[in-house]
């Protein structure tokens, strides 16, 4: 690919497709419906995401930089957003994007830069005005402050904790925690936990014992689920295991903290949504009397039926008058 015609036409082809294909796993799983930031991987690319998707849309023109804050496409950005783009004695010439390996601009005059992108699998040598193949470029892509993308104010999921989400504050990344449930990307807000799929919970205090009775090599439940548990792993030094494994029993099954395996729900006490996990649309409740029932859509609780006088049998999904007892209630 030579930097004359050919990249032109690719200058040209990229304005009007970009952003059919991106480089990256997709950032907006971590954010809400319609929110808007700038793409982490060029100065002149905005993202609005939808339904977890990105969708691309590029500044052109007089205009050609995206402002994070503004929201709206402008002729200059300050230092602090790293994008010191100038096309000052290159005209006619290509430059590249600060932002990534394989972003460039084409410099139609001194004030006008104009967004393109190399192929996938290439990217772009400002020295000899050529896009190349990426496993023989020197570039490196690196790391980006999320802060420096997202407006001030604006929440989106922190993949380490369930519970935790992320806010730039005066372009600070604060670390904050829900007051109750989990954070759902999606909406943007914290929610009951049942609606919230998670492989990150939280860590109950003192989940793997205390300095003084540590937990060795034991399954303890989760504090989230019914059928999640920790796995406290036995550590040389004799303390309190601080990373233990997640893991899960299969669908239909509970965790039993005393058997320490997984067994029929019924047999399990457990106070968390009862659904979860569940194949079945009616589950026993574990309400005193075993007389009421949940009705379960997507593995969690719509809500609770009773039976009046009569058991609910949950094998046949049906109130009878025979007694029935369950662990759970």
């Amino acid at each position: 690919m030579k930097a004359g015609s050919s990249l032109v036409a690719l200058l040209i082809l990229g304005l009007c497709g970009l952003g059919q294909s991106q480089r990256i796993e997709d950032i907006c799983t971590l954010f809400s419906n319609n929110t808007v930031i700038r793409d982490p991987e060029s100065c002149s690319r905005s993202i609005t995401c939808i339904d977890g998707k990105s969708v691309y849309s590029t500044c052109k023109g007089t205009t050609p930089f995206f402002d994070k804050d503004t929201l709206k496409c402008v002729k200059t950005l300050d230092g602090s957003d790293s994008c010191d783009v100038t096309c000052a004695n290159a005209t006619g010439l290509f430059i590249s994007d600060p932002k990534s390996c394989f972003g460039y601009y084409y410099c139609m005059d001194e004030e006008t830069p104009v967004y393109g992108a190399c192929p996938d699998s290439t990217h772009f040598n400002e020295t000899i005005q050529e896009c190349t193949w990426s496993h023989a470029s020197e570039c490196k892509a690196s790391s980006f402050d999320y802060c420096s993308i997202i407006k001030n104010g604006v929440n989106f999921d922190n993949l380490q904790g369930c519970n935790r989400y992320h806010v730039c504050t005066k372009g600070e990344l604060k670390d904050e925690t829900c007051k109750t449930g989990y954070y759902q990307a999606r909406t943007g807000t914290c929610v009951d936990k049942n609606l919230v799929e998670c492989d990150v919970h939280p860590l109950p205090s003192n989940v793997c014992g205390t300095a003084k009775s540590p937990k060795k090599n034991e399954l303890v439940p989760d504090g989230a689920t019914c059928q999640g548990y920790f796995f406290c792993a036995e550590q040389a030094n004799g303390t309190p295991d601080e990373n233990p494994t997640w893991g899960k029993c299969g669908d239909d099954l509970f965790f039993d903290k005393s058997s320490q395996k997984c067994i029929e729900p019924n047999k399990v006490v457990c106070s968390e949504d009862r659904c979860q996990g569940r194949t079945i649309p009616f589950v026993l409740s574990s309400t005193k009397g075993c007389r009421h029932y949940l009705r379960c859509a997507d593995g969690r609780t719509i809500d609770e039926k009773t039976c009046g006088n009569y058991f609910f049998d949950e094998a046949n999904a049906v109130c009878v008058a025979q007694i029935l007892t369950y662990a759970i209630c």
